[in-house]
């Protein structure tokens, strides 16, 4: 029987072709949430279709396939909250006004690891359920 008072873990899925951030990141959350990574956009795609996450980190520019799936996931799951995270670069500006309204934040690259272990938890603690 399940205690109906246990807290429910976060569910995080973090998308990068970089692998290495991808396995750096798992290593940084896995104790305090459920983290699911990708470095394949295809599977990305398919795994916010088929799961229920509370936070969605995406490591891209805001080029048009991310764009589009931002709005997708907008639509179809409001209480999801999307992170986006990438370097600077002025000339994406208007794409970047764009995806705006699809997302939570964006945090631009390089990360600062000790400002982002500060705010992390308080991005994450937006949604509905508590963490552990």
């Amino acid at each position: 029987m399940r205690n109906q008072n246990k807290i429910m873990t976060k569910n995080i899925l973090f998308y990068s072709p970089d692998f290495n951030l991808c396995y750096s990141l798992l290593m940084y959350l896995q104790d305090k949430y459920n983290v699911t990574v990708s470095t394949d956009f295809h599977i990305l795609n398919s795994l916010t279709k088929s799961n229920n996450f509370d936070l969605l980190i995406i490591d891209s520019e805001p080029v048009a396939k991310i764009e589009q799936l931002c709005a997708d996931l907008n639509n179809s799951s409001s209480n999801l909250k999307i992170i986006l995270a990438y370097v600077y670069d002025d000339k994406m500006n208007a794409a970047e006004k764009r995806i705006r309204k699809y997302i939570s934040t964006i945090l631009y690259k390089p990360f600062d690891l000790t400002e982002i272990s500060k705010s992390f938890p308080n991005i994450v603690k937006q949604s509905n359920i508590e963490l552990q």
